[in-house]
């Protein structure tokens, strides 16, 4: 449409608003705003971005805020007349009344606030009324360990209160009071130590002035250098701002342009840096001498490695040496550690962690679409009409992602939680499906049934794209509900009404996370799953979809990169002849292993039984986190070597024979691929703390050493790598360093560039046809073995605070806000046991014993208790099962069979 802007005319965008229009046309500090955020709906509280408007030029002029009022054909807009700059200066006026008069300019080497920069703009105009009295009684609050309040600075714009609720959905902040009393209050009139603020600093970085801040001061630090790179910390990828001030990272931001997070991020993102140049950072390589660690140089360490390696291989063979690539390393890295394993110790004995995870989710979803990612975009969250969460807890674990499922669940989307646990999306959803530890598969069964029973089916998507649909029809129309009922511990009237509410939704998408895959039937929950996206046509557009929620921050890149036993960079099948010549011309060699690798504990119980020597772990605290501590501790000691690369000394690290210092994904280049199968860039933020290298250069000098010189050269140079991982994988092929630019690219990424926003589209299967699958809900050997010594089911998830281990999270002020692992009891069992809340009690099981102290809640049902497992003082694995999903042996972590007593 036609607009005029002082009279001069410009095309307008369809919806925009004059403030959207004034700012793109002239530019961003066009219109000052106080109570204004992009990310926000827009309010039109504080008038200072008025304008006036009208309907011809020379007609009679109305004032606005241009904030929230749209543009219209023919509107004659002035943005800085007599009228509106005294206007500006008026409301300024009354805000200074009860503003600090030494808060008016910045400080002394710190950097403008927003409302300083909305000062400079508008100009200091003279303040005639009365100053405000209660300003200045307000108490600073520095209760929180990150998150600080000096609501003598606060101009009550509201932003930090829209922001906990339209952002973060937490609701936390609010406004209380009348005229000069008015106050920023904290959950019940609290502290922010005492509400129950999540930490996200949504509200810091909204807030225009200091009012609210944190304890790096983040906002006005005057930085050397702000770089542009990707979390570490979970599948959701979110892109960070780091502050770089002589050599040091000093504070973190959220870019508003991040397509993934939008200017949003968690707590550890924004907040949980400092393990960086933590004093337990591991600064030099150290090689265990008659017990103890000694520090040596990396010359004396890659010459015992390579050594111990060769008398290994040569007496043993290559398939007794084992490697465990990591999903917190970059893809290059996982890329080198594969290739390493393969070209220089001529094995598939690789493995890693995105296997003991999300391995079901890649299998089943290559079993029955041909592809196993994620068929659809985050974004798609806003095109959908019916959210399927399933075993899952992204609030905790993914919590941007999080944070925008539950606004769509405040904001009535047909909801469905499929978990164990009453979590806090599983409080607001539509239908919580609450059945017990272990039986997916038998109410994926009851869903199934509901849908084909009242024919809620798309016949004709299911005719033309897919295949042996009748098979699986048969199969559950067979089933007996009422059996499955008691099995699930589900209503099968409840589970009947979520089925149909899905089935009948326009678009319905569902997400999975760990409570599906860590489980005995797995993959087969994966592929039913798989078989309710398709049998409702839910696949192949946008708001529709299987989208696995992935755990750590590369588990979808390590994957990628061929860090499985069974298939290369590519997810080629390392058994057929063809691939592997395939990869032996790629990689300049004469042939490839011929024989399938070992996954992880094959390779343990290979350890203990005496034919696998060696072991080489990037990145991962095997000990700490696979299942089964003992039995990985006894294999563990059978090795004739074991190297460790770390960033910290870990429980795994203390076992080894060499530990070599990693740098920390701050000091190095490379990419990491999120849960949407989205490549971005990681970039060198700081040079590497003292003496540690990047894992993909411990990598490359190992390569040498072994006979094999890396083509890309002697030093690790990520966008080289990259460039070879793209002429190496065909669904990478047209990714480069320079074309992922700051928003990455989903794979597949074609030769000109153009990414992959939704795969499958139009029933394009990757395998041809969508492939229905139908199995029997079969009872994990965990609970058949065990259930009747030790009657209650343990499942085991993550906390917000945390990443895995802990490894890094523990070494910053995440451990004040989290210090220890509880075990959660209903108490109802507390009762009988005579336990009381915070009491200790030893839980055990076939496999050991631990202390932890109890938190009782009705979150969990009876006969049903959880924990998490980030601290090592608890240990909790020491209590896990060696059962694994039945096809990809990815461990059970959320069914272990257990008992547990007052201490």
């Amino acid at each position: 449409m036609n607009v005029f802007l002082n009279n001069i005319p410009h095309r307008a965008l369809t919806n925009e608003t004059m403030l959207e229009f004034v700012r793109r046309v002239v530019n961003q500090d066009a219109i000052p705003t106080m109570c204004q955020d992009d990310r926000l709906e827009n309010f039109g509280s504080c008038r200072v971005c008025s304008v006036e408007v009208a309907r011809e030029k020379g007609g009679i002029t109305k004032t606005v805020a241009s904030c929230h009022t749209p543009v219209f054909e023919g509107a004659y807009i002035y943005h800085e007349t007599e009228k509106i700059k005294r206007l500006r200066k008026n409301i300024l006026e009354l805000v200074l009344t009860d503003y600090p008069s030494d808060k008016v300019f910045p400080e002394a080497g710190k950097k403008p606030t927003e409302f300083q920069k909305t000062i400079a703009k508008i100009g200091i105009p003279n303040v005639r009324y009365p100053k405000g009295k209660s300003n200045t009684e307000f108490q600073k609050d520095n209760s929180h360990p990150y998150i600080k309040s000096d609501l003598s600075q606060c101009i009550n714009c509201y932003r930090c209160v829209r922001a906990c609720e339209e952002i973060q959905g937490e609701m936390v902040l609010g406004m209380s009071g009348r005229g000069f009393a008015t106050q920023i209050i904290k959950g019940f009139d609290t502290n922010f130590d005492l509400s129950a603020c999540v930490s996200c600093g949504a509200c810091v970085q909204t807030c225009p002035t200091e009012a609210l801040s944190d304890k790096f001061t983040t906002k006005t630090l005057i930085a050397d250098e702000t770089v542009r790179t990707t979390c570490t910390y979970c599948g959701v990828g979110c892109q960070l701002d780091v502050s770089v001030i002589s050599g040091e990272i000093k504070g973190i931001q959220a870019p508003e342009t991040a397509e993934v997070n939008q200017g949003h991020t968690c707590l550890k993102g924004r907040f949980a840096f400092q393990f960086y140049n933590h004093p337990d950072r591991l600064r030099d390589p150290l090689i265990k001498k008659n017990g103890k660690f000694e520090v040596v140089t990396w010359d004396e360490a890659y010459d015992f490695m390579t050594q111990g390696l060769l008398k290994v291989k040569n007496t043993h063979g290559p398939d007794a040496i084992g490697c465990i690539s990591s999903s917190r390393a970059c893809n290059e890295e996982n890329y080198l550690m594969q290739k390493m394993t393969r070209v220089a110790l001529n094995t598939n004995n690789i493995d890693g962690c995105a296997r003991v995870c999300h391995a079901p989710t890649a299998f089943g979803m290559q079993k029955a679409f041909g592809t196993g990612a994620a068929t659809n975009s985050i974004v798609d969250l806003d095109e959908t009409d019916c959210i399927l969460l399933f075993g899952a807890n992204p609030t905790e674990a993914h919590p941007v992602t999080g944070a925008k499922i539950k606004q769509l669940f405040m904001q009535g989307v047909t909801s469905i939680v499929v978990d164990p646990v009453k979590t806090s999306l599983a409080k607001l959803a539509t239908y919580h499906l609450q059945l017990r530890p272990g039986t997916n598969v038998a109410l994926l069964n009851m869903m199934g049934h509901y849908i084909v029973k009242e024919e809620a089916i798309k016949s004709e998507f299911i005719k033309k794209f897919t295949e042996q649909y009748e098979s699986f029809y048969t199969h559950v129309m067979s089933l007996d509900m009422d059996h499955l009922e008691q099995l699930t511990g589900v209503s099968k009237e409840l589970v009947k009404n979520a089925a149909l509410a899905y089935a009948r939704s326009e678009s319905a998408m569902e997400l999975h996370g760990l409570g599906v895959t860590e489980h005995f039937q797995g993959s087969k929950t994966v592929m039913l799953l798989s078989n309710l996206a398709m049998m409702t046509g839910n696949i192949g557009r946008p708001g529709v979809g299987l989208n696995p929620l992935r755990g750590q921050n590369n588990v979808q890149g390590a994957a990628d990169m061929g860090v499985q036993p069974h298939q290369g960079a590519g997810y080629m099948d390392v058994n057929d002849p063809e691939i592997q010549d395939y990869y032996a011309q790629k990689y300049g060699i004469p042939s490839m292993p011929e024989k399938e690798g070992l996954k992880i504990p094959e390779m343990l119980d290979a350890a203990i039984s005496g034919k696998f020597k060696a072991m080489w772990i990037m990145g991962e605290d095997t000990l700490m986190t696979d299942p089964n501590t003992m039995h990985i501790r006894k294999a563990m000691e059978q090795l004739d070597i074991l190297i460790v690369q770390e960033l910290f000394m870990s429980a795994t690290a203390e076992m080894a024979d060499v530990v070599l210092p990693a740098s920390s994904y701050f000091e190095k280049n490379g990419t990491f691929t999120n849960g949407e199968r989205r490549v971005q860039r990681v970039n060198k933020v700081i040079d590497p703390i003292g003496n540690t290298k990047s894992d993909g250069q411990m990598i490359i000098d190992m390569m040498s050493r072994l006979g094999y010189e890396q083509p890309t050269g002697p030093v690790y140079d990520a966008e080289k790598l990259l460039e070879e991982i793209s002429d190496v994988i065909p669904f990478m092929s047209g990714i480069s360093w320079d074309r992922l630019g700051q928003n990455g690219l989903q794979w597949p990424v074609l030769n000109d560039g153009t990414d992959t926003k939704i795969i499958h589209q139009n029933g394009a299967f990757k395998r041809g046809k969508g492939k229905f699958h139908h199995f029997d809900f079969e009872e994990t050997p965990e609970l058949v073995e065990h259930r009747k010594k030790y009657p209650f089911i343990l499942t085991t998830a993550r906390q917000l605070e945390h990443y895995n281990a802990g490894t890094m999270t523990r070494r910053t002020d995440n451990q004040e806000l989290s210090p220890m692992d509880y075990l959660e009891v209903n108490p109802l069992d507390a009762a009988d046991k005579n336990i009381a809340a915070d009491d200790d009690v030893k839980i055990f099981s076939d496999r050991g014993s631990v202390i932890i102290p109890v938190k009782l809640t009705y979150l969990v049902k009876p006969g049903v208790v959880r924990t998490t497992f980030h601290q090592p003082d608890v240990f909790i694995n020491m209590i896990t099962g060696n059962v694994g999903d039945e096809f990809t042996l990815t461990p059970e972590y959320k069914v272990v069979a257990v008992d547990f007593e007052k201490v």
